[in-house]
Order: structure tokens, then sequence, then C-alpha cells
């Protein structure tokens, strides 16, 4: 009785032992011979290890075989096990990344386009899908540690930097800035009117050469007219007959002068003869003397001379008494 009481606890025990094994394989895709085998190569796997779960859009669809660096150390290589029913994108890449918030990890197939923040590692092998791993909790808590420092320490510079000194500082220069706003205004203003004003006074005067653009314009044609006039051509030719008279005027009115220049070198001469003579009668010497000595005949060569200095001056202010010419 006992024996068979034995038997039948083994039994049991060994059907539970079969049950668990079954099971799990079960559990974990086992005995799925037309499973559908991936490769991915990734920078980083993380906390991801072999029988993690491969899942696509959120859905588990096969499961992580096998994890390992390839020789040349320059990625991880994760083969996976899937559906083979399962029609991957043709742009597809494996995330790696927390499944949970307990440490375990997951392998998802996504398409790239749809996942950008961080860039996937292109393995040289055919047929190797890009891969990414995203840092771990420890990572981004590390992470948010170092950034709150950094925000710590910015504020405190902050604090030192923008003190109420500062803000007075701040506030006078937003009115200085205001202030210098409004005499530019005003300058600007000022400047808009002197503009106006100076371009009234550029279209005055532009009227104004206008006008007299005209006016010569209206001389030209007068002189264009008169020049091309039938009587112009005869008072050109009287001027040029004038011209010659004139020139033979001033020719004859220089012989003249020549000969008024000699009559009176002539007088100069003889005046210059009286005067010697005057000089011997005084003396008493020749016949000015003998005629000083005659009173009469004195009296009548004083007044000969004395005409004839009248007939001299006569002749320089009136030489055309005694002298006669013609022009024409």
């Amino acid at each position: 009785m006992e024996r068979r009481r034995e038997i039948l606890v083994g039994l049991v025990v060994v059907l539970g032992i079969a049950v668990g094994v079954v099971g799990t394989i079960w559990l974990q895709g086992g005995w799925r011979g037309d499973q559908l085998m991936l490769r991915a190569a990734s920078p980083s796997a993380g906390q991801l290890v072999a029988g993690a779960s491969v899942k696509f859009r959120g859905v588990a669809v096969g499961r992580v075989e096998s994890v390992a660096v390839v020789p040349s150390g320059e990625a991880v290589m994760i083969e996976m096990s899937v559906r083979p029913d399962l029609a991957i994108p043709p742009d597809a890449a494996v995330l790696v990344a927390p499944e949970s918030f307990f440490g375990d990890w997951q392998a998802e197939i996504i398409a790239r386009d749809e996942y950008q923040v961080h860039p996937f590692l292109e393995f040289p092998e055919e047929g190797v899908l890009p891969g990414v791993a995203l840092p771990d909790f420890s990572r981004l808590t590390a992470t948010a540690d170092q950034i709150a420092g950094r925000l710590t320490t910015i504020s405190e510079r902050f604090e030192v930097a923008f003190t109420e000194e500062t803000a007075m500082n701040l506030k006078n220069l937003i009115d200085n800035l205001g202030l210098i706003s409004d005499d530019l205004s005003k300058m600007i203003s000022q400047q808009a009117a002197r503009f106006d004003e100076l371009a009234v006074g550029v279209s005055e005067s532009a009227r104004e050469l206008a006008g007299a653009a005209r006016t010569a314009r209206t001389m030209l044609e007068n002189a264009d007219s008169l020049l091309t006039d039938a009587g112009v051509g005869t008072m050109l030719g009287d001027a040029g007959e004038s011209m010659r008279n004139l020139r033979t005027l001033t020719g004859d009115m220089r012989e003249a002068m020549a000969e008024m220049r000699a009559a009176a070198q002539q007088g100069v001469t003889t005046m210059n003869r009286l005067e010697g003579l005057m000089a011997r009668a005084e003396s008493g010497e020749g016949l000015m003397g003998r005629l000083l000595a005659d009173q009469e005949l004195a009296e009548g060569v004083t007044t000969a001379v004395a005409n004839l200095n009248t007939l001299l001056a006569d002749i320089k202010d009136n030489p055309t008494r005694y002298l006669s010419f013609s022009i024409f």
C-alpha cells in the first residue's frame, strides 16, 4: 500500500516537472522550427540578454536568441527568432530599450523613419539590421542629476549677477533707451520737415531752370532766324566795307600825325635857334644885338616872334586849317 502511494507521488512529481518544462518551453516559443531568424547590430546592448522579448508595434513576435560582441569590438550582434509570417518594413531597424521599470529589456522592431532621435549603427555585413540602444534608467537618472546640478549652478550665478543694483541699472538703461528713442523720433521729424523744404526749393529751382531754358531756346531760335534772314549777308558786307574804310582813315590819320610831329619838331628847332639868337642879342653880338639897340627894330622883331608863336600854336590846335586830306 505504501509502495503504491510512493509510486503515485513520484508520478505526480514527474508530471509536474514535465508540465513546468513544457510550459516554459511553450512560453518561450519553443518547438517552432519554422521561426524566422533576424540579426541586428547595435553600438550597445544595455541590459538585453538571451530570452528577452522581441516586439513589433508593441506585440511580442519572438525572442532574443543570443547577444554577443563582434570580433572587431565595434558593435554588439543580436540574433533574434520571430514569427515566419511577420512582414517587417523595408527600412526596419531594431531599438534596444528597457521593457519595464524592473530591469527587463526588449528588442523592438521599428521603422527607421519613426524614430530619428539617435543615429542607428549601420553594419557593413549584408542582411544585418541597423540598431540603437537607449540608455537605461540609471543612466537617465545620473544624467538628470548632472543636469540638475548644472541648473543649480546656473541659478546661483544668475542670482549673483542679477542683484537689485543690476535690476536698477537695467531699469535706467530701458528708460534711457526710451529717451533716446523719443529724441530720435523728434530728430527724424525735424529732418523730414527740412527735407520737405528742400524738396520745395528744388522744385522751384527746377521750374526756374525750365523757364531759363525756354528763354534760351527762344533766343537761339530768334538768332537762328536772324542769321538765316537774307539781309544778314548785306549787313555783314556793309560792316566789312566800314572796317576797310576805318583802316584807311586810320592810315591817313597816322600820316597826318607824322606830318604834325615833323612840323612840331621844326618849331622846336626854330625856337631853339631863336633862343640862341636872343642870347647872342643880349650879349650884343650879331644882328640881334643891333636890333636890341634899335628900339623900333626890336619891337618889330618882337611882334614878328609873337605872331610866329601864335601861328605855331594855332597849327598844333587846328591842323586842319593848314593840312587837308580826304578819307574817301
